[in-house]
């Protein structure tokens, strides 16, 4: 394991001995290999308690398979399925309600989770179709409030496929039986949930825009509103309150290619446009994962993010808040890239840990970094 000490840089304009004199806290993390030989380009990754040990298991993907879990604290590894998926995305819940944690990876499978009768570790973890749709970015929730959840995806325009222009919805009426819808929005990758504006109900939010949630998944309208028409269309996406005024902001990478990282300020009514953007930092390369989380435990969300392996400098960063969002502080806190990270209390000490890995390239392990104290 390696222990990083990570120092804020010295503000532009303020020399190495005004730097070395102004006090600088300290956020420091411990690098943990999970596997050093995991599944081959671990596409998918995500977390979450599927042995109801109250420990926030690692659920990792190969591009080709095998789906597989590794069961905290010691990180035992079991598998989950072969393969048959088209993602680079996945999440948990309890598709079929019966107390335990099922995977669900992409919009073409769930995968049961053979508790309350069974052992995870043992199988079988049934698989459920979904759909043959290929998306890129999923995500999970109960969106019209009947107590089910239901699936919202999305598929990315570059690399040739050209089919990130729809966003899909999957109802949930039975675990084996999901009634599907589609709507428009621009070319792009990119997709999350968070109540923008405060109705009890999760909307939408894209690169740019965000469409409102009225609770009617099959017939509702899903109104767009643009918040920016000034960013690229991959994006990575994630929300907070990051200058505690009670309104959610969006935070926004480019998640293939070179750009910057910026967060948007939501109005008091998140349905005006053009919202305040704030510059985190103007150049980062490759940043396709991206959470907002109190990282250093001062109460403000930070924003934590990882370049992939093939950009330039294959760092995985957090950005400490200062002043509501005024000032950002940057923490290098590995080199060496990483895709999809999460956010998560790997311990339950309280201290929030980042989880990644590179989805290809010569350098692989599922890692962890620990949030020291």
């Amino acid at each position: 394991m390696t222990v990083c000490a990570l120092l804020a840089p010295a503000p532009r304009g303020e020399s190495a001995a005004e730097q070395a004199a102004t006090p600088i806290s300290e956020i420091r993390f411990e690098r943990q290999t999970l596997d050093d030989h995991g599944p081959k380009d671990p596409w998918v990754k995500t977390v979450g308690d599927l042995n109801g040990d109250k420990l926030p298991d690692i659920i990792v993907g190969g591009q080709n398979g095998p789906l597989v879990w590794y069961a905290a604290p010691e990180w035992k590894r079991s598998e989950i399925a072969g393969g048959g998926y088209h993602t680079v995305d996945g999440e948990v819940g309890d598709v079929d309600r019966d107390g335990d944690l099922d995977v669900i990876v992409g919009a073409e499978f769930w995968y049961e989770n053979p508790r309350p009768t069974g052992d995870p570790h043992q199988g079988p973890w049934n698989a459920h179709r979904i759909s043959s749709l290929r998306t890129h970015d999923i995500e999970v929730a109960d969106l019209d409030g009947d107590g089910k959840l239901d699936i919202v995806a999305r598929d990315q325009s570059g690399f040739g496929h050209k089919t990130g222009n729809k966003i899909h919805f999957w109802r949930q009426e039975n675990p084996d039986a999901w009634n599907y819808r589609a709507i428009d929005c621009p070319h792009g990758e990119g997709l999350h949930l968070a109540d923008l504006d405060r109705d009890g109900a999760l909307d939408v939010v894209i690169g740019g825009r965000w469409y409102r949630n009225t609770m009617d998944i099959a017939r509702g309208a899903w109104t767009e509103h643009i918040f920016t028409d000034d960013w690229h269309p991959d994006a990575a996406v994630a929300t907070g309150d990051l200058n505690a005024d009670g309104h959610l902001d969006v935070v926004l990478t480019r998640s293939e290619g070179e750009y910057k990282i910026s967060w948007f300020e939501a109005p008091a009514n998140p349905r005006l446009p053009n919202w305040t953007e704030h510059v985190v930092d103007p150049s980062l390369d490759f940043a396709h994962g991206l959470a907002v989380a109190d990282l250093d435990g001062d109460g403000a969300p930070d924003i934590a993010t990882a370049e992939m392996h093939q950009s330039k400098r294959d760092r995985v960063l957090v950005y400490r808040n200062e002043d509501h969002g005024r000032r950002w502080t940057a923490h290098i806190i590995a080199t060496t890239g990483s895709h999809n990270l999460r956010v998560v209390d790997l311990g339950r000490d309280g201290l929030l840990d980042i989880v990644g890995a590179n989805w290809s390239g010569n350098y692989q392990p599922i890692e962890a970094w620990r949030r020291l104290k």
